[in-house]
């Protein structure tokens, strides 16, 4: 189990038990006549339906949020890989001092990227090293002139090769910031504690369905909001895009 799951796991247990705490308090506290009068009741009811209907509709344009991040980020990712692809297939026809370079340079920027740039993704960052390593194929190709005319126009395909690798580096280095909005977050985190706590209010007395009721309507909060955290960084967190386009790019250029 991953020190993630772990503090996912901490924070849904310490959710139900606060929620149990907060029915304790209420049923201890809190005046019977207020949970008796039928103003007060119906207020809540009210309250509590508005509340569930705001939280619904949050959640879900949350989670749409989340899934179409990390759904466009693992396009990205596979484009990246299958653009890589394309490029080592392109430079075949390049002379061979500068075929060896350029396929020597590609892998090099492919396992930088899976072995150096994915991990600093994860916290926000990027590698300086994958960088200079794609500057360095684009100079290298910029000076291939070739001595025909056609290996002048295969490098000029291999340099355009070489744009939609960068292309597709550029879109994925914006994936990197994309999360759900803060305010999100808030309304949602909000309007959680609300829904249990008007849950809450309408038990009358502290009894083992109360209080299992209090709690698994916590857990269900809970467990979805840590869902919708491990999807709000397409390339951290429980649910992540993984490198897998740009390992399988690798297998293929051991093939080609």
């Amino acid at each position: 189990m991953g020190p993630m799951s772990l503090a996912s796991i901490t924070v849904v247990v310490c959710c139900v038990g606060a929620s149990i705490l907060l029915l304790v308090l209420m049923v201890r506290y809190v005046p019977q006549r207020w949970r008796e009068g039928s103003s007060l009741k119906d207020g809540v009811e009210h309250f509590s339906t508005l509340n569930r209907t705001l939280f619904s509709f949050i959640l879900a344009l949350s989670i749409v949020s989340a899934g179409t991040s990390l759904s466009k980020a693992g396009d990205e990712v596979s484009n990246e890989g299958a653009s890589l692809v394309n490029l080592y297939w392109a430079t075949r026809p390049l002379p061979d001092a500068s075929r060896s370079e350029v396929r020597d340079l590609t892998r090099r920027y492919t396992v930088t990227v899976i072995d150096e740039e994915w991990p600093a993704m994860a916290t926000g960052g990027t590698s300086a090293r994958a960088q200079e390593l794609y500057d360095t194929l684009r100079r290298v190709l910029q000076d291939t002139s070739g001595d025909s005319k056609q290996e002048q126009t295969f490098a000029r395909d291999s340099l355009l090769a070489l744009r939609d690798v960068g292309d597709a580096r550029r879109a994925r280095m914006l994936a990197v910031s994309q999360e759900v909005p803060n305010y999100l977050w808030i309304g949602l985190i909000l309007s959680g504690i609300l829904l249990v706590a008007a849950a809450a209010l309408q038990i009358q007395d502290l009894t083992w369905p109360g209080i299992v009721g209090i709690g698994g309507l916590a857990l269900l909060v809970s467990g979805v909001l840590t869902m919708l955290s491990a999807m709000n960084h397409p390339f951290s967190g429980g649910i992540h895009v993984e490198p897998d386009a740009l390992r399988f790019a690798l297998g293929r250029f051991s093939v080609i």
